[in-house]
């Protein structure tokens, strides 16, 4: 299965981004940020022609959406551990499953709608915009998991500029001070 990401994730880079898979990546997410906006305004319109549990359920996948735009959005550009990234893509694939949920949640609707002869329009809209949010996500996680890599710092250096902050060296000399004090060193003369 990782073959195939990876296969398709280059196929794909090649194809739309030039061979950079960092530029896949950060488009998709990007196109996940501007369905976050439309889904954001859209939940607003929702929220104030429903009753309060729906209202409820459409504000609240909006925060969601927005809390995993902006720290999604920093682990991208700053933390870029293990850790985060991987609680990132978690944050992701529960994030695309609550809106494959509110894509069958947002069908209900329309159905039940038609069933009553009212127009289903703002239900159709938001049930399309939820589904093409899910896939967005979905398949984002799947690409970050297959070049995670790309994202991640490399162990050894993250840790060795840790270290050289600790001791309170720029990390440009870590190797620069173990050589000058073993040039320093005069070792004790033989009696």
């Amino acid at each position: 299965m990782t073959n195939f990401l990876s296969y398709y994730t280059t196929y794909l880079s090649n194809r739309l981004c030039g061979g950079s898979s960092r530029k896949l990546i950060a488009g998709w997410w990007y196109s996940i940020l501007g369905m976050t906006v439309i889904l954001s305004i859209m939940s607003f319109c929702v929220m104030g022609t429903r009753s309060f549990s729906e209202g409820f359920a459409s504000f609240w996948s909006a925060i969601m959406l927005c809390v995993l735009s902006i720290g999604g959005t920093m682990i991208m550009r700053k933390f870029h551990n293990s850790m985060a990234v991987g609680f990132f893509m978690g944050g992701i694939v529960s994030t695309s499953q609550l809106f494959f949920l509110l894509f069958l949640m947002y069908l209900g609707y329309v159905k039940d709608q038609r069933t009553a002869n009212v127009s289903s329009k703002m239900d159709s809209i938001m049930a399309f915009f939820s589904l093409i949010q899910s896939v967005l996500l979905g398949s984002f996680a799947a690409i970050l998991a297959a070049h995670r890599s790309e994202i991640l710092d490399q162990p050894s250096n993250a840790v060795m500029t840790m270290m050289d902050e600790m001791h309170g060296l720029p990390p440009q000399h870590q190797g620069t001070a173990i050589s000058q004090e073993s040039s320093e060193y005069d070792p004790p003369a033989e009696k």
